[in-house]
């Protein structure tokens, strides 16, 4: 049985072992930028990142489950670098068509609203690092520790070069700017292992192919962006409704949870192409296998979430400090999401993608985004952060129920 699974742990110890090193950086410089940005600026940071998101994307395509899903099923190295070169520079293109997009939409803004243009422009740097890391390469090849060994290497310099350059809340764009430029580092020496050890992926595209990728990548995208509609986008809406201060104190909270659900990528990562794998020789090994995984995942966020509920004061203090006091609600609203969310990432990405089931996938979540958007709007005029809190929390639950039930009804019976 050790045997079976030896690949798999390895990849699952070899993320949490670094992955843990990565948290530990992301704990020492949140509480700090939290402290020395204030509300206001931090919030205008996090919405700043939350705008950007909308490029970064466009321009994944969706190309982050579609990549290690179809290189996961290809052992041939000739064929592997072909799909990794199609998909590479249908991102490139992509890109090229956002830069153009963005440009357009801040000169049209810096005319008419006294936006900070130098915020966006350095947040961009978020966009243009995505696209140049290849993390869904080495995902289907089930290499991870060299996409977590590299994102370390990033972080490690961010977080000293933050330290020594952002020292008061004038100096938010440095905070930005070290934070944007992680995934360029890691993109870089990422591109070094690869001329290194996986020549294969250095030829050229076929057109016809990069055609095909945005095809098959479709219903993943629009997947993607229903999911954004009710996550990311909940602070544009904040954002726009409220103020910066508003946003700095559900951002921050916010930033806890998501800190937690964080910890469940290492495994997401590890079992995503494992199991695209397993599904492909047996399906009902499969099954087998995903419902020892969503029992073990609720099981522990679910502990974790009461922890999260229980001590949410003492929690806020130590993190966020003194000022974030109306944080502490928000944090017991949403302390509860990290056990939800793990039931959709079995229920959704290591389910439904999978088993090539992306049209139902895509349906939940265009579904979930459009009542997300029906909830949101009206609670955030009535109750600002705390209606957008309880807005979250209810789209999570719907779309972990509607994947449960729509697996149900396709025979796949997990829990």
């Amino acid at each position: 049985m050790l045997n079976k699974y030896k690949r798999l742990l390895e990849n699952i110890i070899s993320l949490f072992t670094i992955k843990g090193l990565q948290y530990i950086l992301s704990f020492i410089t949140f509480p700090y930028l939290v402290r020395v940005l204030r509300v206001e600026n931090f919030g205008a940071v996090v919405f700043a990142q939350s705008i950007i998101q909308y490029f970064v994307i466009f321009t994944d395509y969706g190309f982050n489950y579609l990549g290690p899903r179809e290189i996961a099923k290809e052992d041939n190295k000739e064929k592997r670098g072909n799909i990794f070169a199609n998909i590479f520079w249908a991102k490139l293109i992509l890109l090229v068509m956002a830069t153009v997009v963005f440009m357009i939409g801040i000169l049209i803004l810096k005319i008419k609203y006294p936006i900070d243009v130098n915020l966006y422009l350095v947040t961009y740097l978020m966009v243009i690092g995505n696209v140049i890391f290849p993390i869904w390469f080495f995902q289907g090849i089930q290499k991870m520790y060299y996409i977590t060994i590299v994102n370390i290497i990033a972080r490690f310099f961010s977080v000293i070069f933050i330290f020594y350059f952002v020292n008061n809340s004038n100096d938010y764009l440095w905070a930005a700017f070290f934070q944007s430029i992680v995934p360029i580092v890691a993109g870089v020496c990422s591109w070094l292992v690869l001329f290194k050890n996986y020549k294969e992926v250095i030829v050229l595209p076929s057109f016809n192919e990069i055609k095909k990728v945005y095809k098959d990548s479709w219903d993943i995208f629009i997947s993607t962006i229903a999911s954004n509609l009710y996550t990311a986008s909940n602070i544009v809406f904040l954002g726009f409704f409220t103020n910066n201060t508003i946003v700095g104190y559900f951002s921050s909270a916010q930033k806890i949870i998501y800190s937690i659900t964080s910890v469940l990528g290492p495994i997401v990562q590890a079992i995503y192409p494992y199991i695209s794998k397993m599904v492909k020789e047996s399906r009902e090994d499969a099954v087998r296998f995903l419902n020892k995984i969503v029992i073990s995942l609720f099981s522990g966020t679910l502990c974790i979430s009461s922890i999260i509920f229980i001590f949410a004061e003492y929690i806020v203090n130590i993190i966020l400090g003194i000022g974030y006091d109306k944080s502490v609600v928000l944090l017991r609203i949403m302390a509860f999401l990290p056990c939800i969310i793990s039931l959709s990432n079995v229920f959704g990405i290591l389910t439904l993608l999978t088993f090539d089931m992306q049209k139902i996938f895509r349906k939940i979540l265009l579904s979930a985004s459009v009542i997300n958007t029906i909830i949101v709007i009206p609670m955030i005029y009535f109750y600002e952060d705390l209606g957008v809190s309880i807005s979250i929390v209810i789209t999570e639950i719907f779309v972990s129920m509607y994947m449960y039930i729509s697996l149900k009804r396709n025979n796949i019976k997990l829990f």
